[in-house]
């Protein structure tokens, strides 16, 4: 309770308070005269004490009530007041975030979304007799928690339904449930052009978000039904302490295929400088430790608070900002593990060793499959130089004619979506066919949009390369003479690697998670009159083609083998392949939990129950095949620090801490209650009076 005028409270009790008590302390002296009744003794006996000027003050109860009543009169006129939340009346749509930045303990020991429950209860208690209310969780995906009701009892057991998760933030689908209740019928009419769509008859709703901010899709949302004034947000969390890992990465040796180097990015996304240790861990044995020293992620509030000030930037040292997202200098790290050997498929993991706001972020997995060599497929009507030279190198080698290629079974080159093989290097064969893999194209190009070949380059040299690039590292172009050359025509993305004088000869493209090097010349040509095949280059004549042909392998399956085996984000679902004669498979989650899919006869099932990040184990499973890994990698969701100012479609949205809450006066209370009292001293007083 707080009071606007407290000093004229005190004035008025002072000055009216003390004169009332001394008038019963003070004796009346009255004469001494003779009467002929005794009839007005007793009226008057109280007035007959001698020993002026005072008397003994007794229990009066008159003195009381007027105590009280000039009590009462000066409360009403020091004008109390008491904050109260805002009087919500029609409809209310609430958006509680469930995402993994709402699991962080806050200092009284109670998480985010915990909080963020208590305050869309208290809004609850606070609703009109006549409003009614939905509620929305949201993460990754969105869930309605409860259609629109009135009932505040039952709203709130929904409330306390609601569950955390371990995911990323995203409202789309959030605000899509929200509006969707308001969506419009259309009433057929008989003939064309007569449809009616009459306006909803739903009254306008005001969204609450619970959040602490952090969502990644609130500049790209666009409100229909919804206008954005009637969106407030309540900003949950005070914390901005964090470090996590953002990526994680494990291959083998291109050489020596039984050795693991295991890589990590790890970020400071809090506002004071760390040192920390990151130890190695394969199948649960600690390997190796390493220490880390990371700059502060944001800079403190000169107020006291770490919490970001702004949606769209961080405040760094030097008065300047960097975009919501990316990490100020010397608050991201790389930490590398080399020469672990591992020869088995198994679980690798990293953690950090620091107590910080959010732990699902502190650990990471990786499923790297067993040690083998590369696994590479020619495509060639009959090359002798490209078998000879890739026959020599460490890999696994597969010939295919292009007739072969084209027409054999998917499940020979492919497990639906991804290539089988690590490389597939292809000689004077232009396709279409390229499930998501790593290709080397000879004198042909890959059928995709923006690579076009053209005619014959003849009469030219090379003109340009960059020795800078893994691929042409102890590669001598200078000594290199290429008979002809078709004209290729690039994307833009493309990396030009080597260049003629008009038109590029090996360009490297990156495209829908395949890797391509394209040359423009094949390494044989077929003579015009009698079909024979002639050597198009002399470079095959070289030493430095053998480590050319080495770089290319190695340059194009390391993205594939650092990749490792089944790794998905909180909430993307996953494809495991079943055993045979297998009914159901048994997931086994990383709380210790199970969960029974049935196979209904598929040769695979997919599992979407992922919002735990840990390792997931299939029971039965195949030999391989029976692990993934979920990891939370999102800088977004690791930056815990509250964002107070958030912007949706271009427009801020109201925000505050807590409820709105209101200034609701009391002296209206004091001045019936002096009413009251008086009322009762009167009655007392004519009582006594005319007894």
């Amino acid at each position: 309770m707080n009071w606007l005028s407290p000093w004229l409270g005190f004035l008025a009790a002072g000055l009216t308070v003390p004169p009332l008590v001394a008038l019963y302390f003070l004796k009346l002296k009255r004469r001494v005269a003779p009467v002929s009744s005794t009839l007005l003794w007793k009226r008057a006996v109280q007035d007959l004490q001698v020993n002026a000027p005072f008397q003994r003050l007794r229990r009066n109860l008159l003195l009381l009530l007027q105590l009280i009543i000039l009590l009462f009169a000066a409360l009403a006129l020091a004008r109390p007041m008491v904050q109260t939340l805002k009087t919500r009346e029609q409809t209310l749509i609430l958006l509680i975030d469930q995402s993994a930045s709402m699991g962080v303990v806050e200092a009284d020991g109670r998480s985010r979304l915990d909080m963020a429950k208590e305050q869309a209860k208290t809004l609850i208690d606070d609703m009109d007799a006549g409003s009614r209310a939905m509620v929305v969780a949201f993460c990754d995906r969105a869930t309605s928690v409860s259609p629109f009701e009135t009932n505040r009892n039952t709203l709130k057991r929904q409330i306390d339904s609601i569950q955390p998760t371990q995911s990323t933030t995203l409202l789309a689908e959030g605000f899509s449930l929200a509006e969707a209740y308001s969506q419009n019928l259309i009433i057929a009419g008989n003939d064309p052009g007569s449809d009616i769509a009459p306006t909803s008859a739903a009254p306008k709703a005001t969204a609450i978000i619970f959040s602490d901010g952090g969502i990644a899709d609130a500049g790209e949302l666009v409100l229909e039904r919804l206008e954005t004034g009637s969106v407030e947000l309540v900003t949950i969390g005070q914390r901005s302490d964090n470090v996590g890992i953002t990526s994680m990465a494990a291959r083998r040796n291109y050489d020596r295929p039984e050795t693991l180097h295991v890589m990590a990015t790890v970020q400071n996304f809090g506002a004071e400088p760390i040192e920390l240790d990151a130890a190695l861990y394969v199948q649960n044995e600690l390997l190796d430790i390493q220490t880390i020293t990371l700059s502060p992620g944001i800079e403190p509030d000169p107020s006291g608070s770490s919490a970001e000030s702004d949606a769209t930037s961080v405040p760094i040292s030097g008065n300047s900002t960097v975009e919501r997202g990316a990490a100020p200098e010397g608050s991201r790290g790389a930490i590398t593990f080399d020469e672990i050997t591992f020869a088995e498929s198994g679980v690798v993991e990293i953690r950090l060793r620091t107590s910080d706001a959010l732990p699902a972020d502190n650990r990471a997995w990786i499923i790297v499959p067993a040690s083998r060599s590369v696994q590479v497929l020619l495509v060639t009507r009959g090359n002798f130089f490209l078998e000879r030279m890739l026959a020599s190198l460490p890999i696994e080698l597969t010939v295919m004619t292009p007739d072969a290629y084209e027409s054999a079974p998917q499940a020979q080159v492919s497990d639906g979506r991804r290539s089988l093989f690590d490389v597939v290097m292809l000689d004077d064969h232009s396709t279409d066919r390229l499930p998501v893999g790593n290709y080397f194209f000879w004198g042909a190009v890959p059928e995709l949009d923006g690579v076009e070949m053209g005619d014959w380059v003849t009469d030219e040299v090379i003109f340009n390369w960059d020795e800078t690039h893994p691929v042409l590292r102890h590669v001598h172009m200078e000594t290199v003479d290429v008979d002809r050359w078709r004209r290729l025509t690039m994307p833009s993305e493309a990396v030009m690697l080597i260049e003629g004088e008009t038109s590029p000869i090996l360009s490297h493209l990156s495209r829908d998670g395949s890797e391509y090097l394209i040359c423009a010349f094949p390494l044989l040509v077929r003579d015009s009159q009698s079909g024979e095949p002639m050597v198009n280059t002399d470079w095959v004549q070289e030493l430095h083609f053998v480590p050319f042909m080495h770089n290319a392998i190695q340059y194009l399956s390391a993205t594939l083998v650092t990749a490792g085996m089944q790794n998905v984000l909180p909430g993307e679902p996953v494809k495991l392949p079943v055993p045979e004669r297998a009914k159901s498979v048994w997931i086994h989650r990383p709380d210790g939990t199970k969960d029974e899919v049935p196979s209904a006869g598929y040769a695979s099932i997919h599992y979407a129950k992922t919002r735990t990040v840990g390792v997931y184990r299939a029971e039965p499973g195949v030999v391989g095949q029976d692990l993934f890994a979920v990891n939370l990698f999102s800088p977004a969701e690791s930056r815990v620090a509250p964002n107070r100012n958030l912007t949706i479609g271009g427009a801020a949205v109201a925000a505050s801490e807590s409820l709105e809450r209101i200034n609701e006066p009391l002296w209206q209370w004091p001045l019936l209650a002096v009413l009251a009292v008086l009322l009762l001293e009167w009655i007392v007083y004519n009582k006594r009076v005319f007894v």
